[in-house]
């Protein structure tokens, strides 16, 4: 079993190595959701020996660990923010998302920042949105402009590890439930050739880009008008992601 997982592990220690984890935070956090994951398949009564002979943990570490919940990375406003923007309409219209006055009322890059949060300043957010290269700003009109269909943030920066978080989380759990039997199966599905060139990589690479964006703006329109309607909000959420991870020996 740890053999097979080596794939996992190996990317994960480069990352929290770059990042300045420590293995002992590692080893802590970990008890931590082997504790959550004991307690997720017991049935009936959970006790701390229970989940000892079930983690491998000590007692006093079952102990102290209960009392923790594990909390999920905090959504991000900012893709919450140009969502809103290509899809609400005062900020879009026939499905393209307007020019917006850097101020004033709406529709403005004030108060769709407003909309989104309250608690950070909208220059904040414009500022962070600009180093991205996800709008401009037009220093005569002072109108800001939507470049990028999402928001794409900067490498190494809390927001990117935010995603990270997110999408691998996801990822990971649908393909462990499909592992474990989950009825019906999550959709997960992957294609993977060798000996190829380069070039033809990029040309692959390009031609799927543009298909899963495509397919990515298309369902992004279809749950926007869903969430529309005046039907009751539901309790569901779903996320559908995808990769392209190219390799070889020019990239050693």
């Amino acid at each position: 079993m740890m053999q097979i997982l080596d794939t996992l592990f190996g990317p994960l220690a480069r990352l929290l190595v770059a990042r300045g984890v420590q293995f002992p935070d590692l080893v802590e956090r970990m008890k931590l959701h082997y504790v959550e994951a004991a307690r997720s398949i017991t049935g009936g009564k959970v006790t701390d020996s229970r989940l000892s002979v079930l983690t491998g943990l000590q007692r006093r570490d079952i102990t102290r660990l209960r009392a923790i919940e594990p909390q999920d990375p905090r959504p991000n406003h900012l893709a919450r923010l140009v969502a809103l923007w290509r899809t609400e309409p005062p900020y879009q219209q026939g499905g393209t998302p307007r020019r917006l006055a850097k101020n004033g009322p709406e529709p403005s890059f004030e108060t769709l920042a407003r909309a989104v949060r309250r608690d950070v300043h909208p220059r904040t957010m414009l500022d962070t949105l600009l180093a991205a290269g996800t709008v401009t700003l037009d220093p005569e009109s002072q109108e800001v402009r939507l470049v990028m269909t999402s928001y794409q943030p900067l490498a190494g920066s809390d927001d990117q590890l935010a995603y990270l978080a997110h999408n691998l989380g996801d990822h990971m759990s649908a393909a462990t439930e499909n592992v474990l039997g989950h009825k019906p199966p999550h959709f997960e599905r992957a294609v993977h050739y060798t000996e190829l060139t380069a070039d033809q990589l990029a040309e692959l690479e390009a031609e799927y880009r543009a298909g899963q964006m495509a397919l990515f703006e298309a369902l992004s329109r279809r749950a926007a008008a869903m969430k529309a309607l005046p039907a009751p909000r539901g309790a569901h959420r779903f996320r559908a992601g995808g990769y392209f991870y190219r390799t070889g020996k020019e990239d050693t």
